[in-house]
């Protein structure tokens, strides 16, 4: 069988795997398991579809858009006949199918970056294996939907660009960017950051657009006085910019640490995280050993329980494979850094400069749980389901780094079943032991209304 051919092959089982790690842990897990109880708002919207104000539960804060889809969806499966715990399934499976969406955008635009189909499956490899993605798009809640309108939003951004260069289609992907930046900005508050895709596309073709699209300039400005009557609406509610919930209820000021000071910014407890696997107090006020946690296993125990013995192996697996994916990447980047220095790779400014903005963009996300800490010091804050957006944006860029590097490649291989069979070892893990652990999970199921 040809390279290419064989390596398309196992594009399309990467694939698979992806799909079949967030459906299987989307059907072993109960509706009402997430870590906030979103179905209280789903519920309200439901009922007339009117926004409640945003101190009148404790997601209600939230902005509108997820819930407008889940109600509906949650309406029409009732009127079809569902009884309400299939219709509060369906619901559940709006993440899992953004998921399937995300991962065949990130395809396509490994595509258009024009990476080889090795590179393309190695990228592909991390993004599917990721288990802050897997765990987070099989619980009802509006982070996830955030994740598929950033991927989207880069996506039209480069064909946007690409227009503007052969100067073809340039306002029909430029629509699309403003509108899908515009939906990211009321799903979560910080998905107003994704707006940086085209406001860039504005400045950086300024001459050529106020030349020939000028009438793009107003089209966006009205965009961005849509996307941020959220916050007008909830300032004008509440007199304050930027609400959180913890600013109005105190649910969290029993957590762990409790205060800035305790709060460890420059410490990474990996040797205490490999003691205690589990969240503790020996690792949870350390703000990047959580979020490293957080980001390869189930941390917080939503899935599987530290009283099952067998939980700890697939933690220690998980981090494990957290130090490899640094390790890889690190070596990755200074490679690809001393090949670009050394003038092997022709960096060109007009195909660097949106993988640049993307990294722009990808510091911006990752900035979103430690602003979160910074504001209300607790374990909780230190979530690395917020800069998800921005890990997922940060692996696809990722790929452009090992395309042109034989052994890079030749490492990515080795790291890529280490990823399947992590993979599969935290998902069978959840299937075989779910239904035990469910009686011992970190936090309440919610009420189901």
């Amino acid at each position: 069988m040809p390279s290419i051919y064989l390596d398309r092959y196992l594009i399309f089982i990467i694939i698979c795997f992806g799909v079949f790690f967030r459906l299987a842990v989307f059907w072993a897990s109960p509706v009402n398991n997430s870590y906030d109880d979103h179905l209280e708002v789903i519920n309200i919207y439901s009922e007339d579809y009117k926004r409640p104000t945003p101190f009148n539960c404790w997601e209600c804060y939230q902005p509108p858009l997820y819930y407008y889809v889940a109600s509906l969806v949650f309406n029409v499966s009732e009127n079809l006949g569902c009884n309400k715990s299939v219709s509060w399934k369906i619901v559940q499976f709006i993440n899992p199918f953004l998921s399937f969406l995300v991962i065949i955008i990130a395809v396509k635009i490994l595509v258009l970056l024009k990476l080889s189909t090795s590179s393309i499956f190695i990228t592909l490899s991390f993004i599917v294996s990721l288990p802050v993605d897997i765990l987070t798009s099989a619980m009802i809640g509006n982070d996830y939907m955030l994740v598929f309108f950033s991927v989207l939003s880069f996506y039209f951004f480069l064909k946007t660009t690409s227009a503007l260069k052969s100067n073809f289609q340039f306002r029909f992907w430029f629509i699309f960017l403003i509108l899908s930046a515009t939906l990211g900005s009321l799903t979560k508050q910080h998905g107003l950051l994704i707006h940086l895709f085209p406001i860039a596309v504005l400045l950086i073709y300024r001459k050529l657009i106020v030349k020939k699209y000028f009438l793009a300039i107003p089209f966006y400005l009205f965009a961005i006085l849509f996307s941020i009557t959220d916050e007008l609406w909830k300032y004008a509610q509440t007199g304050q910019l930027l609400i959180s919930n913890q600013d109005h209820f105190d649910y969290a000021k029993q957590q762990f640490p409790g205060s800035l000071e305790k709060i460890e910014f420059f410490t990474f407890r990996i040797i205490e995280l490999f003691q205690h696997p589990f969240i503790s107090n020996f690792t949870s006020a350390s703000f990047f050993t959580e979020i490293f946690a957080k980001t390869f296993y189930d941390y917080e125990w939503r899935f599987i329980s530290p009283q099952i013995p067998f939980a700890s192996i697939v933690a220690i697996s998980g981090y494990s494979l957290g130090l490899i994916w640094f390790s890889y990447i690190i070596f990755s980047v200074v490679k690809f850094t001393y090949l670009v220095r050394s003038k092997k790779i022709d960096l060109q400014f007009h195909s660097f400069s949106p993988k640049a903005l993307t990294f722009i963009l990808t510091l911006l996300f990752w900035l979103v749980p430690l602003i979160q800490t910074l504001r209300f010091p607790f374990f909780s804050s230190m979530k690395s389901m917020f800069m998800l957006p921005g890990i997922i944006l940060f692996l696809i860029i990722f790929g452009t780094c090992i395309k042109n590097d034989a052994v890079s490649k030749k490492i990515g291989y080795l790291v890529c079943i280490l990823n399947i069979a992590y993979g599969l070892l935290l998902v069978v893990s959840i299937l075989l032991f779910l239904n035990i652990s469910v009686n011992h999970l970190h936090g309440p199921l919610w009420p189901i209304p």
